[in-house]
């Protein structure tokens, strides 16, 4: 009787979902990608039309048919009923990354034009509605904004966007699930993602990764240092807007000259101080070590750059790494090219249908032109990555930008790929980069690698730019990435989480390749370290300054007490009093991070100010020394 009960139940609810409809926007006349609701004006004109949800086995589905979708138009926006609200309604928005806001507004938005994973959710009262995106995933934006007080949570796809490339080649489609109840949480929305990942992503914990990968087990329990840079030119003063860009497409008579930052001789010396400092375990990243320097004139890689030691020099550094314990590994630029690189050819150039090349910033290399990456594994990059391997390195090789933004596409007729397609590409090389060297590392946190990542440098860059005020319509950041892959790949949570015992940099500038950005002003800010423990994080370092030994040393001390965690799946994160949280993994273990300036007490456990305290699966309980 309790079954038919329950089955009656979940039939009704079923049948509320199917009737629920979903408002679809249809945007023509000049594109425009900003928060506000768009307003018919002149051309810009804006179609309404009401699309059923469908029961499928997933959940229920909103399909738009690209047939629906006419020449004229080049956004469509998405507004089911149930993501609506209005001020002072109990509960929030969030986004992929976890950034949220309650209904606190009268008037505002949010918008990120990329999401790291394809989800997104709404949370009114007891009901908390997620969606996930099957199809389009990478051409999309999600905004949540209030007009007088109405708040609607929206996805805006960019048709205009994928027709400079290709006709519309996909449906729309989106699975929308619904949390009731206790069961309403955000941890709740990355168990189930998690859960598809598992099923259909080919992605593995780390545990069941370790068995065929040794390189990884050391990796779990090391922090990295990214020797940033061994040499590199300076970054182009022209911005990728400018008339003048053309510029920046250098030849060798008018590349910037290369700087020597730290030879491979000194990075030994580097290494050894490190490892002097009591740093036990580290993977070093040699980033700058290819010919031309860091982003020089890839997409070639070899020789090894002359200036910095050569091919000898990197060998000797990689003995001597290896020697002390540590692991050594390399950074690849591969969707990166240049017109000054020796291996320039029109032919792997990324293109849009007109035939110009597919462009992307300015670097020290010039204006960046994207390598198709059908192209490229087609002609050069196994080999390439069998030459990397031969010099001796072991442990996560390190692709730039692969998982720190969406895979490129490109229209050229001789290797035509979408972005979908091109994202399979990149897993075949992630993945022969692991069978030859024991690992597969990139930068940021967007997951359509995710079945072949260890680690990545950083999951986004919100929680800092929430710092620096970007985002005044927002509350703050969860960590809904890192509670869906927490225990599968290593992380460091946010730009503001990374060199953190260094302090705040002393320069304006924060490009990667700048080496001024090395520079930091030695203020440490406990709270920043209690992130780290709050979001499961690990250190992670850019430099190339023995100033910063001590730095890393300090960092590598934070870091052990909790490092095993490193291999647990987070079951769970939630607010358990005021600027108190609780992160739960799966073997039982939970920390209560305090971020109060005064101790506080939770259940008959005192927490130290700006501290956290660590409940072991015995009961046991493991205090810190204060940061």
């Amino acid at each position: 009787m309790k079954r038919l009960s329950t089955l009656f139940v979940f039939l009704l609810f079923a049948a509320s979902l199917s009737a629920q409809s979903v408002e679809v926007r249809m945007l023509y006349g000049k594109p425009n990608d900003s928060t506000e609701k768009p307003i018919p004006n002149g051309e810009n004109k804006v179609e309404i039309r009401k699309y059923k949800l469908v029961k499928c086995a997933e959940g229920m589905r909103l399909t738009i048919p690209k047939e629906h979708i006419a020449d004229g138009v080049w956004g469509i926006e998405v507004l089911p009923s149930f993501m609506k609200a209005v001020k002072g309604n109990e509960g929030y928005w969030m986004s992929a990354r976890g950034m949220y806001g309650y209904f606190d507004k009268e008037n505002g938005g949010y918008r990120t034009t990329r999401s790291v994973m394809p989800i997104y959710a709404m949370k009114r009262g007891d009901n908390l509605w997620w969606g996930h995106v099957k199809k389009w995933r990478f051409d999309y934006s999600f905004i949540a904004r209030a007009t007088d007080g109405n708040y609607e949570t929206v996805l805006r796809f960019r048709a205009d966007l994928v027709r400079k490339y290709f006709d519309l080649y996909d449906d729309i489609v989106i699975d929308y699930h619904c949390l009731k109840g206790e069961d309403a949480t955000y941890a709740n929305i990355a168990k189930a993602y998690q859960r598809y990942q598992f099923e259909n992503s080919g992605v593995k914990t780390i545990k069941e990764r370790i068995k065929e990968q040794p390189e990884l087990d050391y990796l779990t329990e090391s922090i990295v240092v990214r020797i940033q840079t061994h040499c590199a030119k300076p970054i182009a003063d022209i911005s990728s807007k400018s008339p003048d860009r053309v510029k920046a497409d250098f030849t060798a008579e008018t590349e910037y000259p290369l700087e020597v930052h730290m030879p491979f001789g000194v990075s030994g010396e580097f290494v050894q101080a490190i490892k002097d400092s009591g740093v036990d375990k580290a993977t070093f990243v040699s980033a700058g070590w290819n010919y031309g320097g860091y982003d020089g004139r890839t997409p070639q890689h070899f020789p090894v750059e002359q200036s910095i030691g050569g091919e000898a020099g990197l060998r000797r550094l990689i003995e001597k790494t290896q020697s002390l314990g540590y692991q050594m590994t390399l950074h690849a630029t591969n969707t990166d090219g240049y017109t000054v690189s020796p291996m320039w050819d029109e032919w792997w150039a990324g293109k849009l249908k007109d035939g110009s090349y597919d462009r992307g910033s300015i670097w020290a290399g010039g204006w960046c032109i994207n390598v198709c990456q059908v192209a490229s594994w087609s002609k050069w990059v196994p080999e390439e990555l069998k030459k990397m391997a031969n010099l001796g390195v072991r442990g996560p090789h390190y692709i730039d930008v692969y998982s720190a933004t969406y895979p490129n596409r490109c229209a050229d007729p001789r290797h035509p790929a979408t972005p979908e397609q091109m994202a399979v590409i990149q897993n075949k090389i992630l993945a022969e980069s692991k069978r030859l060297m024991g690992g597969a590392a990139s930068e940021g946190g967007y997951d359509h690698v995710a079945a072949n990542i260890d680690y990545i440098n950083y999951v986004g860059r919100e929680i800092k730019s929430l710092a620096d005020g970007r985002y005044p319509f927002a509350t703050g950041v969860r960590p809904l990435w890192e509670l869906v892959y927490h225990g599968i790949i290593l992380y460091n949570s946010d730009r503001a989480t990374q060199n953190h015992t260094r302090g705040k940099c002393l320069y304006k500038l924060e490009k990667s390749g700048d080496p001024r950005w090395m520079e930091g002003d030695g203020v440490v800010d406990p709270k920043i370290s209690l992130k780290i423990v709050e979001f499961g994080g690990r250190p992670i370092f850019y430099t190339y300054k023995f100033a910063d030994v001590p730095r890393i040393k300090r960092a590598w001390d934070e870091f052990v007490p909790v490092r095993h965690l490193q291999r647990e799946l987070m079951t769970d994160h939630r607010q358990v009093g005021e600027n108190l949280f609780l992160t739960a993994y799966a073997d039982g273990s939970k920390t209560i991070c305090n971020y109060n300036e005064q101790s506080v007490v939770w259940e008959s456990k005192s927490i130290a100010p700006i501290s956290y305290i660590l409940i072991n699966p015995d009961g046991s309980i493991y205090v810190p020394k204060p940061f």
